[in-house]
């Protein structure tokens, strides 16, 4: 995988697995919240309500960003406890985010990841 900045886009460059040939953009502001829910492992409501306090967003939103999450392997899904964990790429994409933030190249809210 490779990551770099681009004026105020975050690319990672991995296969999404629907074989969509366009690139999909999400929004920093809304991934971090998720990643960090699913770090002890978390419901579907859980990570809603975590996310609630920091942004606003629709349950359809939060459930597209979970599809392309899971999809990237950046958290997963365990059906018997019903609950989504962050994977070792997903802790990886948090380190990358917060280095972004940390040299202050670009604001926060602008930080998209670039899904390809």
């Amino acid at each position: 995988m490779r990551q770099n900045v681009v004026n105020t886009i975050m690319n990672h460059e991995c296969t999404n697995n629907n074989n969509n040939p366009d690139p999909v953009y999400l929004k920093v502001v809304i991934i971090e919240p998720i990643l960090l829910t699913c770090i002890d492992g978390s419901s579907f409501s859980e990570i809603d309500r975590c996310l609630q306090r920091v942004v606003l967003t629709s349950e359809l939103v939060l459930r597209e960003y979970i599809y392309y999450l899971l999809n990237s392997s950046f958290i997963s899904y365990n059906g018997i406890e019903k609950k989504y964990f962050i994977e070792p790429a997903g802790l990886e994409l948090l380190e990358i985010i917060y280095v972004q933030v940390e040299r202050k190249i670009v604001e926060y809210s602008d930080l998209t990841l670039k899904i390809e």
